[in-house]
């Protein structure tokens, strides 16, 4: 399978534009002063960080597969990376383009003997579920690469080093499950075994406003270019955009390198 472009109605023409190499992490307060100091339980990660996704018992079942509220996210593992402005790499996000704009993302990462899960949760003050000529939908992702961290992140290294991307957006509420290998040749994967599920909170005087987001996929799916989830070390990234900032396409937050997730096979 040759991976093309997707066609301009798709709105993810530069979708996870990635830049490669590693960047230094901008401070996330300063752009969002109402968020609270870091949770101490939350683990702090940067690029080459490796941690363990948690297992989670065959006996124990969500309320719905991708349920982002369930009770059992509150008893694993959950870690915290910062997020800063993609550099433009095309004209049309140039015009665009913020490099003051960060943020952060608390992640958990999580499998059965059957399925393996990723939740996001970030903080965002408006919602925004409508994609109009002037409105644009908050979206989240999750980006793999294939063959190890060496993978550029310009949306994979050319053939040999694609990405599989996990693409959801709040307009839709459903995930679309994409592979890229350079600028340019984001495809649609006849596979689209992902699914997900958002949910966004505001407490009583709406503040405290964060979106919460589950993306998960079977184990054993068939086609190319998708992440293998079976063990192994899978380098993972993550992006989001946030529509009352105008984020569309390129125009974007994420943290720029790979945090290597340590699946544990099947005992």
């Amino acid at each position: 399978m040759r991976l093309l472009p997707l066609k301009p109605s798709a709105a993810l023409g530069a979708l996870l534009t990635l830049m490669a190499g590693t960047y230094a992490m901008a401070d996330t307060t300063a752009a969002e002063p109402s968020v609270a100091e870091p949770n101490p339980t939350i683990g702090e990660v940067s690029v080459g960080t490796t941690i363990k996704a948690a297992r989670l018992p065959d006996n124990v079942y969500l309320r719905d597969v991708n349920d982002p509220d369930d009770i059992i996210w509150d008893r694993i593992p959950a870690y915290r990376v910062g997020l800063t402005a993609a550099p433009p790499v095309h004209a049309s996000t140039q015009l665009r383009y913020d490099p003051a704009l960060s943020g952060h993302v608390y992640f958990q990462v999580a499998r059965t003997s059957e399925r393996f899960y990723v939740r996001m949760r970030w903080p965002d003050a408006t919602l925004n579920r409508d994609t109009k000529v002037d409105a644009f939908s908050d979206g989240a992702a999750v980006q793999f690469a294939l063959n190890g961290p060496d993978t550029s992140f310009m949306m994979g290294t050319a053939p040999d080093y694609p990405v599989n991307i996990w693409y959801w957006r709040a307009d839709r509420d459903t995930v679309e499950n994409l592979a890229a290998a350079g600028f340019g040749s984001t495809t649609l994967l006849p596979e689209q075994v992902v699914t997900g599920k958002g949910t966004y909170h505001s407490d009583d005087q709406n503040r405290n406003q964060e979106w919460h987001v589950v993306m998960s996929r079977p184990l054993d799916v068939t086609g190319e270019y998708q992440i293998g989830l079976q063990s192994g070390t899978v380098p993972i990234s993550f992006a989001l955009w946030q529509g009352d900032k105008g984020h569309r396409d390129g125009n974007k937050i994420l943290n720029m390198g790979w945090v290597l997730v340590d699946i544990e096979a099947e005992p």
